[in-house]
């Protein structure tokens, strides 16, 4: 993905990653990102981490909230709210955010391939046991409920790149003459029609995969 130079509103250049590639490209590269880094997390985790390693953990915080509703809509409207109103919140105002042309909602799905394979991997679930179900069953079950979920993120993070609003010239440096540079008012965001599809696309497959996840914790899949 090359970068192309525009102009900011104070009249000097500066890099940002293009917005007219393909929106098919820009997902199958984040989906093919995560897979690969899930995989490996997964297997590091399967061979060198003991069972339950993150059981109890920081990164498995939401989970033990939504295990302790005690009502099967009660943990549905929780973990809509962690997926929806934290995650995709989150996305959104990571794309806001570019270093060196590069969209820092990219850094989610690299980041949930990482922890998730790593709980799989560990078996660290906070209300299921992944032993209790076959090779295929506990395939088919995570795709659909994490799979669906993740993809939803992804779908919503490539189609809101064009919110690119602050330029970085550092990673670590971000004040004096490392300040970032304001591309564009918020005001002035256009997204196409297919990218917004996509984000509805994205948010109907978070909450499918809160259902499903939400029936698996009651024992009714």
């Amino acid at each position: 993905m090359s970068a192309t130079q525009v102009l900011t509103e104070g009249g000097t250049l500066a890099t940002r990653v293009p917005v007219n590639d393909s929106l098919l490209k820009r997902v199958l590269l984040l989906y093919g990102l995560y897979t690969l880094l899930n995989n490996a997390a997964f297997l590091t985790a399967y061979y060198f981490l003991p069972e339950g390693f993150l059981r109890g953990s920081a990164v498995t915080t939401s989970g033990q909230i939504v295990a302790n509703q005690g009502s099967f809509w009660g943990q549905f409207a929780t973990t809509l709210l962690f997926n929806i109103g934290w995650m995709v919140t989150l996305s959104v105002l990571l794309n806001f955010n570019q270093v060196r042309g590069f969209p820092m909602g990219y850094l989610l799905p690299i980041s949930i391939g990482i922890v998730t394979g790593l709980i799989l991997g560990s078996n660290s679930f906070v209300s299921s046991n992944v032993d209790q179900y076959g090779a295929r069953e506990g395939l088919a079950l995570g795709t659909s409920i994490g799979g669906l979920e993740t993809l939803g993120y992804i779908l919503i993070i490539a189609a809101t790149v064009r919110l690119g609003i602050y330029q970085y010239r550092s990673w670590w440096r971000w004040s004096r003459d490392w300040a970032p540079t304001k591309l564009m008012r918020i005001r002035d965001i256009r997204l196409s029609g297919s990218e917004w599809l996509t984000i509805a696309a994205g948010l109907l497959l978070i909450i499918l995969g809160a259902y499903r996840e939400t029936l698996m914790a009651f024992g009714l899949l």
